[in-house]
């Protein structure tokens, strides 16, 4: 039987044969090394696993439905587990499943799309080799969340644990503040009971309609990698909806696996499908600028959220405010009088001080702090002789901050240059000149900015080469609350990965804390490893940050 992929004849096989009767539901199996001798311990045997939670919980399920599995030259046992599985039967007699093989190709889209042109099902349920299914007769509730679901339903994506029992993932949103993220995730599987409307579902198990496939003509097969990332984004174009349903749970155990040797796992090939991404789209799939989307989407049922689009995007000025900033009712009083917020801004401070010291910021440009409010964190920076830069959208706060670097100065001076103060007037731009600083910090700014990454963007710009940007906030607590709030803090994770996504930088320093309350921190950039730090991990250099005295 020949197949075609981008005008080459391939061939594959066909071990066994279609069920007779057509089927609702066609359940689609791309493999490549899923056998024990792929995964860490050298004893998991992920497809094996994957094919006997099948087998245990459909094997009463009303729902007709098949099974096909391709097999992309594999060289490990997973091949042969495959075979074996193929010679089953069900109690009616009928294949397990079908099997496909044919010699490796290493691009998923293609693999994918050659699955569902050999299927029959109305509906289409793709899974990695890699994922365990718990619920029994899942395939009847997957049809009836459909059948139930509004008339524009056609994806659906169940709830991912991970292998120590949490959640994972309840669907992802893209185009949010937060970037790409997982939706509930690390939260306890009890906690997460009810259906979300999201931008996608990750493609690990992959369910949609075959007319939504059809409609939109398969998977791009220019995507190594994110194949579903693109098709999730098209069908939401087209105006259909995502859902993440709680009745159907797996455990995806890709942590369990060894890395696999293709390109398009490779750090080249996934920042090519990323390139083709950016480029089909406007703009980053892990890291959107929420402007661009706006601009290029409007109208369109891709800005399908109400919480992150429903706003209209303001005008390119800040507004002045009628209200001048006050010492008495300012983040001044606040410091002197409550002792957690004084440990918090010392704590910023300390941070700022420690990565000098260690050799991470160019010393001979300015420390730049966006969004300073009424200046404290500058103010202090530059009483330890730190060259230091307050750039604030609240005239108020410049004219407060402005008055008390005056005073100080008259009294006690600085050691090195005193503190300035720059109104920012144009909303996205911060007003400085490209490669001006040498460190700039977004502190306290990725829970509350409407987009972050256009200010992480402008952070890179403003520190140029051999800059670096320091973002800090607080670990938030995780509730079944937190998933659909666009400005909550990020998670630990989302964090670190929407900085090194948006400045494209290594991060030198991540801090992910994990109790509620407690900083997160991450130092991105592109200077050299300092002497002391290459000793340790190049990639990931850990460092204990203290607050600094308050003096």
């Amino acid at each position: 039987m020949e197949g075609v992929v981008r005008g080459k004849p391939r061939r594959f096989i066909l071990e066994s044969f279609y069920m007779s009767v057509k089927p609702r539901l066609s359940i689609l199996i791309p493999n490549f090394n899923n056998g024990p001798a792929s995964s860490k311990d050298g004893k998991t045997d992920l497809i094996g696993d994957l094919l006997q939670s099948l087998w245990d919980s459909l094997a009463d399920d009303p729902t007709p439905l098949e099974i096909i599995a391709f097999d992309d030259g594999s060289t490990d046992e997973s091949l042969q587990t495959l075979r074996d599985w193929s010679k089953k039967t069900w109690r009616g007699g009928e294949p397990f499943l079908t099997l496909m093989e044919d010699e490796h190709c290493g691009v998923l889209s293609i693999t994918a799309n050659k699955l569902v042109q050999a299927s029959k099902g109305e509906l289409l349920a793709r899974l990695d080799g890699d994922i365990v299914i718990h619920t029994k007769h899942w395939a009847a509730r997957l049809c009836e969340a459909f059948d139930t679901g509004p008339k524009d339903l056609a994806v659906i994506g169940p709830k991912q644990l991970s292998p120590d029992g949490k959640v994972h993932s309840m669907g992802d949103f893209i185009l949010h503040p937060r970037g790409y993220h997982h939706l509930c995730a690390g939260l306890p599987n009890n906690m997460v009971t009810r259906a979300i409307e999201v931008d996608h579902v990750m493609g690990c198990f992959y369910c949609c309609t075959r007319a939504l496939y059809d409609e939109l003509g398969g998977y791009d097969e220019d995507y190594m990698r994110g194949q579903t990332v693109d098709f999730g984004m098209r069908s939401r174009l087209a105006g259909y909806r995502c859902w993440a349903i709680p009745t159907i749970t797996f455990t995806h155990r890709h942590t369990l696996r060894k890395d696999r040797a293709t390109n398009a796992d490779s750090d080249t090939g996934i920042d090519n499908s990323r390139q083709v991404f950016r480029e089909k789209w406007g703009f980053d799939r892990i890291a959107p600028d929420l402007d661009i989307a706006r601009q290029r989407y409007a109208n369109t049922p891709l800005l399908w959220n109400a919480q992150v689009f429903g706003v209209p995007a303001g005008v390119d000025t800040v507004p002045a405010s009628a209200t001048p900033g006050r010492f008495e009712t300012s983040e001044w009083v606040r410091f002197n009088n409550d002792k957690d917020f004084q440990q918090w801004v010392m704590f910023k401070v300390g941070s700022v001080m420690q990565l000098i010291e260690q050799g991470f910021v160019d010393k001979d440009r300015p420390v730049v702090v966006a969004d300073c409010g009424s200046g404290i964190v500058v103010q202090i920076l530059a009483t330890r002789g730190v060259e230091a830069i307050g750039i604030e959208r609240e005239p108020g706060h410049i004219k407060m901050a402005s008055e008390f670097a005056n005073h100080h100065a008259s009294r006690a001076g600085y050691p090195g240059k005193a503190p300035r103060f720059i109104h920012q007037t144009t909303l996205r731009k911060l007003p400085l000149a490209d490669g001006q600083a040498g460190l700039v910090c977004v502190f306290d700014r990725m829970e509350a900015h409407d987009n972050p990454v256009s200010l992480l963007h402008e952070a890179r710009r403003v520190s140029g080469d051999n800059g670096a940007v320091l973002a800090i906030s607080k670990c938030p607590p995780v509730t079944h609350e937190q998933p659909m709030h666009p400005y909550r803090p990020p998670m630990p994770l989302q964090m670190g990965n929407l900085i090194k996504a948006a400045t494209g930088w290594r991060t030198m320093v991540e801090v992910q804390a994990k109790t509620p309350g407690m900083p997160m921190v991450v130092l991105a950039t592109d200077r050299a490893v300092p002497t002391a730090q290459a000793q340790a991990d190049k990639d990931h250099a850990p460092m204990t940050l203290q607050p600094a005295t308050t003096g």
